[in-house]
């Protein structure tokens, strides 16, 4: 089966925002909240918040697209040859990266975090080794599940708005079956699965109906105005809620929810007409960058010496987007790249 560059692209993209992400959270944090330069950082860091769901929606498609037909059929070796491909190419790096990480915050917290079996086993299995690996955990948990949701949806004759309306209620379902009764066990719902569960079906229904999807994908840029009117709407309600005013977390969530689901779907479209080998190659190394560009924001930021933060912060975004880029790129030359940067 052919790769389609777009997909590429897409990561490519929510790469870039992930990253962007983590370079400005510390100005929203900081900046006085009436100054130019918050806003700027705000804006920028919340209209990147897309990253992750599209993230998780692009492996949906791209696994359904290359796997959904041979899914119609449920066998145990199917399983197994299907597990191993995707568990071997993020369960070593995983391991890897969260020995690296612990180090980190054993340096961060001037040695209160100790490097012991014990806590490295703990953040494994939390997916607390960083702040940016619980996307292990949930990628893990939709890997165990896709192939069953593959399996339902290919023999499901159904619209793709119909889709779209049914995981919708679906994932409303799931997020107030969280808030009343999970969140006791799982207090941060974005480490689980159900929390972006609308990707997933989303993901699942266009990969395996991929080419009458795009007959019809231009009907997408209808999304448009919702993007920009819910991107705008959860800037200012999280803005709201920054600065201790009082904002209903469930209008929040909803908020993000519209603005992240329309996102993935125009990002989409929007990959098909661009042309970027940067953003191509970006794609196909964001594994690994997003593993390793928080090592190389963590150094520059113990290194920080400039009294303007603004430059400073685009500097560092370049530098550490391209560090993460070629070393990678390096990495996955070499025969043993796989067990470091999947």
């Amino acid at each position: 089966m052919k790769r389609l560059r777009e997909f590429d692209v897409l990561k490519g993209l929510c790469i870039t925002a992930v990253i962007l992400i983590h370079v400005t959270s510390h100005g929203v944090g900081t900046f006085d909240p009436t100054s130019t330069s918050y806003f700027v950082y705000l804006i920028l860091n919340r209209l990147s918040q897309f990253a992750v769901p599209t993230f998780i929606f692009t492996s949906c498609v791209l696994l359904s697209y290359i796997h959904g037909d041979g899914f119609r059929s449920m066998t145990t070796e199917k399983l197994k040859t299907f597990y191993r491909k995707r568990f071997v190419r993020i369960i070593p790096p995983y391991l890897i990266w969260t020995l690296v990480y612990l180090v980190v915050k054993h340096i961060e917290s001037n040695g209160t975090v100790l490097v012991t079996l014990g806590n490295y086993f703990n953040l494994l299995l939390k997916g607390d080794g960083y702040y940016h690996l619980y996307f292990v955990i949930v990628i893990l948990q939709v890997y165990i599940f896709l192939p069953f949701i593959m399996y339902v949806m290919s023999h499901l004759s159904i619209k793709f708005h119909y889709v779209l309306l049914c995981s919708v209620g679906i994932q409303v379902a799931c997020y107030y079956f969280y808030e009343s009764y999970l969140i006791h066990y799982f207090p941060r719902g974005t480490r689980l699965m159900i929390w972006y569960l609308v990707f997933v079906l989303m993901g699942v229904w266009i990969g395996i109906n991929y080419e009458t999807y795009c007959k019809k994908d231009r009907y997408i840029t209808a999304f448009v105005p919702i993007a920009i009117v819910s991107g705008i709407s959860y800037t200012y309600l999280y803005h709201l809620s920054n600065i201790s005013q009082h904002v209903p977390l469930g209008r929040l969530n909803l908020v993000w929810y519209i603005y992240v689901s329309s996102m993935p779907l125009l990002l989409l479209y929007i990959s098909k007409k661009v042309n970027s080998r940067f953003f191509e190659t970006a794609g196909q190394l964001s594994f690994g960058i997003f593993l390793m560009h928080p090592l190389f924001l963590f150094i520059m930021n113990r290194i920080y010496a400039t009294a303007n933060a603004i430059l400073y912060d685009i500097f560092v975004f370049f530098i550490i987007y391209s560090l993460s880029y070629i070393i990678t790129k390096w990495l996955e030359a070499t025969p043993w790249g796989k067990y470091i940067v999947g």
